[in-house]
């Protein structure tokens, strides 16, 4: 799995195929802090924010522009070094991510991704339930949350706190959907503890897409 922060950056710069489909997510905070939040986009205009991002939906000349952005940043690498880099990744397992599903609105939000080390045989593109935990003890095929609320213009982040759960009900080249559900606390010097459930409805994004 790559970094998230320059990932995001990538998939955001891709070209979405455009389309009627709207993309759509839901959370519900409650605990110390009470937050709905619930966004919806059209699919061509929600990348990033409102989307999910697996190299599933990618072709192969997508991936390879992917690969070789994630090679150029801040690399001092020769034309020729650059293309063995480009070579050698579009060989690895992920090629790019395994997958990235991201809600996120103007109140807050929250971005899932595999833990280090997950592969394709860990999320297959199929219908699954797979363990929320907090990143300080993860295995392949389990997933982090970042997680935040935005209120009167100031963020909390917070933290997983216990393990939950990620149900993905569909996963295909047409879209992907599923629930959520975790126990978060507050970082740095705040101490709120929060339950966090929700919902997503994402059209798949990419060129390996079926209409």
């Amino acid at each position: 799995m790559r970094p998230i922060a320059p990932a995001l950056l990538i998939l955001m710069a891709m070209p979405a195929v455009a389309a009627s489909e709207t993309n759509h997510c839901e959370i519900a905070v409650t605990g110390d802090s009470t937050v709905r939040i619930a966004a919806e986009e059209p699919r061509d205009t929600a990348q990033g924010k409102l989307a999910a991002s697996t190299d599933y939906w990618l072709s192969d000349a997508q991936l390879r522009m992917a690969v070789d952005t994630m090679q150029s940043i801040g690399s001092k690498l020769t034309a020729a070094e650059k293309q063995h880099k480009v070579d050698e990744g579009m060989k690895r397992d992920p090629r790019f991510m395994v997958l990235l599903i991201s809600c996120l609105s103007d109140e807050g939000g929250v971005i899932f991704s595999p833990a280090s080390g997950s592969k394709y045989a860990h999320v297959p593109m199929k219908a699954g339930t797979y363990s929320i935990v907090p990143t300080s003890r993860t295995r392949p095929g389990e997933f982090t949350a970042m997680f935040h609320i935005a209120t009167r213009g100031k963020r909390e982040s917070y933290a997983v706190a216990e393990p939950g759960k990620l149900v993905v009900t569909r996963f295909d080249r047409r879209g992907i959907t599923g629930t959520f559900r975790f126990k978060a606390e507050q970082r740095g010097k705040g101490n709120k503890k929060v339950d966090v459930t929700g919902s997503f409805s994402y059209a798949c994004t990419g060129e390996a897409c079926q209409k």
